[in-house]
C-alpha cells in the first residue's frame, strides 16, 4: 500500500471516529484494555499497532456495508 493511500485511510479513520464516536465511550481491544475517542485518534495518527487495527476495523465495516453483507446480517437476526 502507498504512502498516500495509507494517509488517506488514517485520515478517513480518524474522521469516521471522531464523526461518530461519543467522547464518552471506550473502545476493549482484546489484551490492550480499552480506550477512548482520543487514545484511539493518537493511535492511528502514530500507526503503531493498536492504530493499525482500528483503521482494519474500520475498512472492515465499510466493506461490509459496502457489499450489503451487513445488511443482510442484520436481516438474519
Amino acid at each position: 500500500m502507498t504512502e498516500n493511500i495509507k494517509k488517506s485511510l488514517k485520515e478517513l479513520v480518524i474522521a469516521r471516529i471522531e464523526a461518530r464516536m461519543p467522547s464518552h465511550i471506550k473502545l476493549s481491544m482484546g489484551g490492550v484494555g480499552s480506550m477512548s475517542k482520543e487514545e484511539m485518534i493518537k493511535h492511528v495518527k502514530e500507526g503503531d499497532e493498536q492504530g493499525e487495527q482500528i483503521v482494519k476495523m474500520h475498512l472492515n465495516f465499510i466493506k461490509a456495508i459496502t457489499s450489503g453483507e451487513f445488511i443482510r446480517e442484520l436481516n438474519s437476526v
